[in-house]
């Protein structure tokens, strides 16, 4: 049998796939023209179906992995919250690794929020209870096509004893179907969360610790669903449907072939904490979904494959496990969840589980008709001198709290309103006693005040002013400063000055010592300290003094040869070292290595005998940083977001600066927590990889210059463009690391607007060209 092939570009959530559309025929040869044009024609009519009926994707696409890629992007601390829920949940397997799931059932309030700007795509009420009723025949594995399961895996198809209720009442307390909905003018939304956003064209999401949000709308770009996994942000937690994916198999929506409700089964396995079954986080037989007891493959699967069906990875008999609801199969396709996937599921709601506040939720219950409770639970906490915390125990059908508070000795009480089951009193006086009492507001109306509560404030307490003045790791150029804790200070004002000046520096410290840089050598220094309390301030405490080091003279460089690179140095960290710059063209190249979790990285470059500067590469010699302060400044670079590894340092002097007789110090400072960006007089950060070029002069008549640092010796394009971009000199350059500078002959251009465009292999730069004849 002849096969043709036609491709179209299919957008998934992993890259870009080649789909390919295949037509079979038994009488096609290669030799057969007639029959390859009618195929062509065929394929041809395929892709334009394909174009024209957009409304329904053509494969299975989840959204869900570019979604936490972009949140993951946006919120650096999102990744520590998923490892510490993965590692919670492999503790759970661990501990759980002889039970097939647990035997209580776990019920989840469910919330629809329709948005819709269609009459098709405002599904009814019937259509989501369809879907809510899928969902737990699926995850009860009561699902009327669980028969189709291959017998291979009956044995480890689960209940996973997780079910779905529509919520019975609102986040206040008021009565709900369990079904909101909005008419928008959006007429389609992306994997951006707009659609969960009111001020977007979307709805808002209800608590996500009582509710699991599910939003039904018109995704673009062909994508069925997407779902936020656990530890993510409370306000877009959940999962977002296509309208007309939603639905059942005894009542399908219209997305033929995903019209059976399984995209929500498999986008809320994702809302649960499964990965796609091929594993995210790697390519073909690498990836893991962390379940051990489904198969390892390639990756997803299509269609209605048929079993068994294996791949470079399950090569042999049972094969993959496409029927699995985490591949990408079509609805009918798709019939089970494995015990390992159940017991993940069943890990977050364990006992301090990240969805474990679920099981409190009062969602799947009805409010009382007429019930408004008086707040139990009512407690004071975080009491200061002047300030105060009142909280108390969510009531049922509350729409906000009434809070009143006094002075013990007044008559009269100051009412506030919130919706919070808290609230902060502050401007107090302190040891001062005062009496609070909170209502319930309910929509029928409000309870009685809860029993009054008495708390006094703090007295008010002295600042002590600090003792034990001292000084140490005195250097030429430097010193630590250090003093006896004072008890209550939240921060000191350190002073500190030469002795034969007239007038202190003022700077601060929010622990008991501060280290001062960019000192004179060979002088003497004295210095105070105050304390800042919440009470207020201390005196200034008496004086101590310290006298910085004289520059050694007539040094040795015991790195030599260290002039390139391959010859680089390597140098201990956190340790102090001298070495010389001996002659015009002498550059010091040293090496370090930095080891989990000590990854934060601080140089220092000091008592320099010249205008030194300092730059730090990484093991493939591509700069990361570059300090250049003039004169004898001492020179600092700080890397608070570098991995560990091994990095290199060059010292040279600029302009060919050089001592035979004094030598500078450097010391690699590593620590597990971050440097901080400023920490006294002399501080420069600097992180360009190719730094910022000028142009003079702009405007310009009949030439203009380039000038522009390079961080290393490579190959550039210099290119000069129109308004409408097109090119009107292009130039390949090479430059050495350092200063470098080209002119450009613009005799022959008119007056008006250009660009000037600087490619790198790493970075473009595009600056404006202003041609003033």
């Amino acid at each position: 049998m002849g096969v043709f092939k036609g491709f179209f570009i299919c957008h998934t959530e992993k890259k870009t796939k080649i789909a390919t559309l295949k037509i079979h025929s038994s009488t096609y040869t290669k030799s057969n023209k007639k029959m390859k044009k009618n195929l062509l024609t065929i394929c041809a009519g395929i892709l334009l179906s394909v174009l024209v009926n957009a409304g329904t994707p053509q494969q299975r696409i989840c959204g869900t992995m570019d979604n936490l890629a972009r949140l993951q992007a946006e919120d650096p601390t999102l990744s520590a919250r998923m490892h510490q829920i993965e590692s919670m949940t492999n503790a759970y397997l661990l501990s759980h690794k002889n039970q097939n799931i647990q035997n209580t059932v776990v019920t989840i309030p469910v919330v629809f929020h329709v948005v819709y700007s269609s009459a098709s795509q405002n599904i009814s009420d019937s259509q989501c209870q369809a879907q809510l009723n899928q969902l737990n025949l699926d995850y009860a594995r009561l699902n009327s096509d669980a028969s189709n399961t291959p017998s291979v895996w009956q044995g480890i198809s689960a209940n996973t004893n997780v079910q779905f209720c529509l919520a019975q009442r609102t986040p206040a307390g008021l009565a709900s179907t369990g079904i909101e909905r909005r008419s928008t003018t959006t007429t389609s939304f992306s994997t951006n969360d707009n659609v969960k956003r009111y001020a977007n064209g979307g709805l808002d999401a209800w608590s996500s610790s009582s509710y699991l949000n599910i939003w039904s709308c018109n995704l673009s770009g062909g994508v069925l669903g997407y779902a936020q996994f656990p530890g993510g942000t409370a306000s877009t937690d959940g999962v977002v449907l296509l309208y007309s994916s939603i639905g059942s198999m005894a009542q399908p929506g219209t997305a033929t072939p995903y019209h059976l409700g399984r995209t929500a089964t498999h986008e809320v396995g994702h809302w649960l904490n499964l990965y796609h079954i091929w594993g995210d986080d790697g390519t073909a037989c690498t990836g893991s979904d962390n379940c051990s007891d489904t198969p390892n493959q390639a990756g997803e699967n299509y269609g209605v494959p048929t079993y068994p069906l294996t791949d470079a990875c399950s090569a042999s008999s049972p094969g993959v496990m496409f029927m699995n609801y985490m591949d990408y199969t079509d609805d009918n396709a798709m019939n089970m969840f494995t015990a390992g996937q159940s017991t993940r599921m069943n890990a977050l709601f364990a006992t301090g589980g990240s969805r474990a506040a679920m099981l409190s939720s009062l969602g799947c219950q009805a409010p009382s008709a007429n019930a408004c409770n008086t707040p139990a639970g009512t407690a004071t906490s975080n009491i200061t001198t002047s300030s105060a915390t009142l909280s108390w125990t969510a009531s049922t059908g509350a729409v906000s709290y009434n809070v009143s508070y006094k002075l013990s000795s007044a008559t009269s009480y100051t009412t506030v309103n919130t919706t919070s089951t808290s609230y902060s009193l502050a401007g107090l006086t302190a040891s001062t006693s005062y009496d609070w009492q909170v209502q319930t507001v309910c929509s029928t109306g409000s309870s009685a005040n809860s029993s009054t509560l008495t708390f006094s404030t703090s007295a008010t307490t002295s600042c002590g002013t600090p003792s034990g003045l001292s000084a140490g790791s005195i250097t030429t150029t430097g010193a630590t400063l250090a003093w006896t804790a004072v008890s209550g200070a939240t921060s000191y004002n350190v002073q500190y000055k030469l002795s034969s000046a007239a007038s202190f520096t003022t700077t601060t410290s929010t622990t008991n010592s501060k280290v001062l840089t960019g000192l004179s050598s060979s002088s003497a220094y004295v210095f105070q300290v105050q304390a800042v309390c919440a009470s207020g301030t201390s005196s200034y405490s008496s004086t101590g003094s310290f006298t910085t080091l004289t520059p050694t003279t007539g040094c040795s460089d015991v790195y030599e040869p260290n002039s390139s690179s391959t010859t680089a140095s390597v140098i201990p960290t956190n340790t102090d070292i001298t070495a010389m710059i001996g002659t015009s063209t002498d550059n010091d190249y040293y090496k370090f290595t930095t080891t989990s979790p000590n990854t934060y990285i601080k140089i220092l470059l000091t008592n320099l005998p010249g205008d030194y500067d300092i730059r730090l590469y990484n093991s493939s010699l591509t700069q990361l940083a570059i300090s250049q302060n003039g004169g004898t400044t001492s020179e600092t670079i700080i890397r608070n977001t570098v991995s560990a590894g091994t990095y290199y340092i060059k010292v040279y002097g600029y302009g060919g600066a050089f001592s035979t007789t004094i030598c500078y110090n450097l010391r690699v400072n590593v620590g597990s927590t971050s440097f901080r960006s400023s920490d006294g007089l002399s501080t420069e950060i600097v992180t360009p990889s190719l730094n910022d070029f000028n142009l003079f002069p702009n405007p310009a008549q009949n030439m203009v210059n380039v000038a522009f640092n390079s961080p290393t010796n490579e190959s550039i394009n210099v290119r000069i463009f129109d308004m409408v971009g097109k090119t009107i000199l292009s130039n390949e350059i090479g430059v050495t690391a350092g200063d470098n500078k080209f002119s450009f002959d613009l005799s022959n251009l008119t007056k008006g607007i250009y660009f000037v465009e600087m490619n790198t292999s790493t970075e473009r730069i595009v600056k404006k060209l202003i041609l003033d004849k």
